[in-house]
């Protein structure tokens, strides 16, 4: 009596590639949003420390000039780049604006450094960075509402006495 076997298969069915494939998308989906998580605290973590460098360079212009620089409201950072090339290079922030010195009298600050356009998830990491994680205190303010935000940052000597020079 012969005995009938089974051929041996080969290769997989079509449900068990669908669901190989429906759980690798899962998968690469919770690594995605873990990924974002860690890109938007890079990004903060960049921010503060360009933020405390551009605070060295204008306690180190204050020290040489008695005063804080000319102010400039244009949000055309070529000013800020000329009054800061001995002290530092003006850099860009990784939200696609230009970071922007300031005399504006906001919140009761004399002197700040803006960033416009940021998006409010990331206004909130920076926050939780330079802040107690509050965007209404501390040295980094909230200046708009609406996402995306304008921040205000015034980790500067506040106490330097205001001398209203505008850029030419």
């Amino acid at each position: 009596m012969k005995l009938m076997f089974l051929k041996n298969r080969h290769g997989f069915t079509l449900i068990e590639l669908l669901v190989v494939i429906s759980i690798i998308g899962l998968l690469a989906s919770v690594v995605l949003v873990a990924l974002n998580g860690a890109r938007t605290k890079a990004k903060a973590a960049k921010v503060a420390a360009v933020l405390k460098q551009l605070n060295t360079a204008l306690q180190m212009y204050v020290i040489d000039n008695g005063a804080y620089p000319c102010f400039d409201h244009a949000w055309d950072d070529s000013k800020e780049t000329a009054w800061a090339a001995p002290y530092t290079k003006w850099p860009k922030n990784p939200y696609g604006t230009v970071y922007h010195w300031e005399h504006s009298l906001i919140n009761g600050l004399t002197f700040s450094i803006s960033m416009q356009d940021v998006p409010l998830k990331d206004a909130q990491a920076l926050a939780a960075v330079m802040n107690n994680g509050n965007l209404n205190s501390g040295i980094l303010g909230i200046y708009s509402g609406t996402d995306p935000v304008r921040l205000e940052y015034a980790g500067m000597d506040q106490s330097v006495p205001f001398v209203d020079t505008h850029c030419p």
